[in-house]
């Protein structure tokens, strides 16, 4: 009696378990997504240490004992869980910047001046959140907009300074303030030049990625395509032939195999030249292409020579295919030579179970022989 093992491999990727995936913080898919949500939570992260720092600044009286920290706080972290709804449902996505960068930056900055509102003596150093804010928007934010959240960061520290001197006034050291304000304005000019460089210098890595990826696109296709016609190139059929007749033979289903010879090619190439042969090839490329079925596998042979796969097909429709596409060949009318008539023979012959490749090949070949010692401009078959 067998026994039934029960797997133990937790479903990856896209097949996740539906109600696994809504209660994963950080699901796999999609990428940009998961991006976001480790930005979100590193965000989060830090305001935990923030707010650590506010706790134990305020038990060594660095901060006012008055200091709403849990208040603070709890807004700021309330905030931010609307944030990370927000990406993690995809509704984000739906904006113009989907990871919520200005937003959660200009919750951060507010959070900074209502924080160093409750300071003393550490005021100067806690001005360094700002710039923890800041570095959150090197990688997402241009120039122009690093500068919109820089004058953002300066006008808020600017009301902070304007409203304590308002209040307290007798408490208030110009020297200080004056010095705050320039020390604060010229790091945030650093980081706008920083920032927008680094920026720049993303943007010029992801360009040259897309060209390698577009680079390493165009080397597939040169692998696998003939650069004059735009077909399956020999090398690439030979292994979808390998690949086909394994499914054939297992599946016990038909296969058809063509080659396809263009009448008198060489008179084209002395008579008109090279190039007027290369559009004799190419015409029949795209007849070809436009004629025959998508399953059926169309390749150049090497020089004027084409081969047709035909899977799952009978000899009639696969006979029928060829003769049409020979007389659209033969109606064909060319510029450099009105006068031209463009012909091809073809031989075709039916896989048998068990033979090899090169087999079914140079049968067909030979059908190919045939038609042309019989005259050429027709189809020849061999069983």
């Amino acid at each position: 009696m067998r026994k039934t093992v029960k797997s133990n491999k937790k479903p990856s990727g896209n097949q996740q378990d539906p109600i696994f995936y809504v209660f994963t913080l950080i699901p796999a898919e999609p990428p940009e997504r998961a991006i976001r949500l480790r930005r979100q939570i590193m965000a989060i992260y830090s305001y935990c240490l923030l707010w650590a720092g506010t706790i134990i600044g305020v038990e060594l009286s660095a901060f006012a004992p008055d200091t709403p920290h849990l208040a603070i706080f709890s807004v700021l972290f309330a905030i931010n869980l609307v944030f990370f709804l927000l990406i993690r449902s995809g509704l984000s996505e739906r904006l113009g910047d989907p990871s919520l960068t200005i937003l959660q930056m200009a919750t951060g900055i507010i959070l900074t001046t209502v924080i160093l509102h409750y300071t003393r003596e550490l005021r100067g150093a806690m001005l360094s959140i700002y710039f923890m804010v800041m570095t959150f928007g090197i990688f997402a934010l241009d120039r122009r907009r690093q500068m919109a959240m820089a004058g953002f960061t300066l006008f808020c520290f600017t009301a902070l300074q304007v409203y304590e001197w308002q209040e307290t006034p007798q408490q208030a050291i110009f020297s200080f303030l004056i010095g705050h304000w320039i020390i604060l304005a010229l790091i945030l000019c650093w980081f706008i030049y920083m920032g927008g460089y680094i920026h720049n210098l993303q943007n010029r890595v992801r360009d040259q990625r897309e060209n390698l990826r577009d680079a390493h696109s165009r080397l597939e296709a040169i692998a696998v395509r003939d650069d004059l016609t735009g077909l399956y190139n020999r090398r690439h059929f030979l292994e979808r032939l390998e690949e086909e007749l394994s499914l054939a033979n297992r599946n016990h289903t038909p296969l058809y195999l063509a080659i396809i010879d263009l009448d008198h090619f060489k008179q084209v190439n002395d008579n008109y030249g090279h190039h007027s042969g290369d559009e004799v090839l190419s015409r029949f490329a795209r007849i070809a292409s436009q004629s025959l079925r998508k399953s059926d596998l169309l390749a150049r042979y090497g020089g004027e020579e084409f081969v047709v796969l035909f899977p799952h097909a009978s000899e009639v429709a696969s006979e029928a295919a060829l003769e049409r596409l020979r007389s659209q060949f033969s109606d064909q009318n060319y510029e450099f030579a009105p006068e031209l008539h463009t012909t091809f023979s073809a031989g075709l012959t039916a896989f048998q179970e068990g033979e090899t490749a090169d087999q079914l090949t140079k049968r067909a070949d030979a059908a190919l022989y045939e038609a042309k010692s019989r005259g050429r401009d027709r189809i020849a078959k061999l069983p």
